[in-house]
């Protein structure tokens, strides 16, 4: 079997990552970690790594995580995902995780390979910027905070979430390996 496909791991019944998957999110969450402590003005304190998010979608348990949680003023404000390849099949099931992962919806998304970044707002899906210019500094994560909404998920539109998460992690569509 092949690790280079995911579309292979779904037909043979596999729904782990690949250790190369594992690897490059790895690399590239780094890169990103860097950036943010080295050129975006956080520090150790406002990051979270790698924060596992657990739940129940019919009979499946199903497991995903966020790479880096951007906190601020004891609020999480920003989830980035980290991974290879395209950064555009990453952004619903992101969305997802950040609509899914708190009490509350964490307001802002981004979605990065390391070389390019969407940032989104989580509670409509709009894109708000591109380019690795458009993850906040700190300063601009902190003057964007009064102006954030930090509410819950509808429960219909929870179960939903659920579902497209799962989904998306079912497929092997969380992360590519090239």
């Amino acid at each position: 079997m092949s690790d280079t496909c995911p579309g292979e791991k779904y037909k043979n019944g596999l729904t782990a990552s690949s250790e190369c998957e594992t690897v490059k999110e790895e690399v590239i969450r780094e890169k990103i970690l860097q950036m943010l402590l080295r050129e975006k003005g956080f520090k150790p304190d406002d990051l979270e790594v790698d924060i596992p998010y657990e739940f129940e979608s019919g009979a499946d348990r199903v497991q995903s995580r966020a790479s880096i949680i951007i906190r601020l003023e004891g609020r999480r404000v920003v989830l980035i995902k980290c991974g290879a390849g395209s950064i555009l099949a990453r952004e619903r099931p992101t969305l997802s995780l950040a609509r899914l992962l708190d009490a509350v919806q964490i307001p802002l998304t981004v979605v990065t390979n390391s070389e390019d970044a969407t940032l989104l707002n989580t509670l409509n899906g709009e894109t708000l910027a591109c380019g690795l210019g458009a993850i906040p500094t700190r300063t601009q994560a902190l003057d964007r905070l009064r102006d954030l909404e930090f509410i819950p998920v509808p429960e219909k539109r929870r179960e939903m979430e659920k579902r497209i998460l799962s989904a998306f992690e079912a497929l092997g569509l969380h992360g590519e390996c090239h």
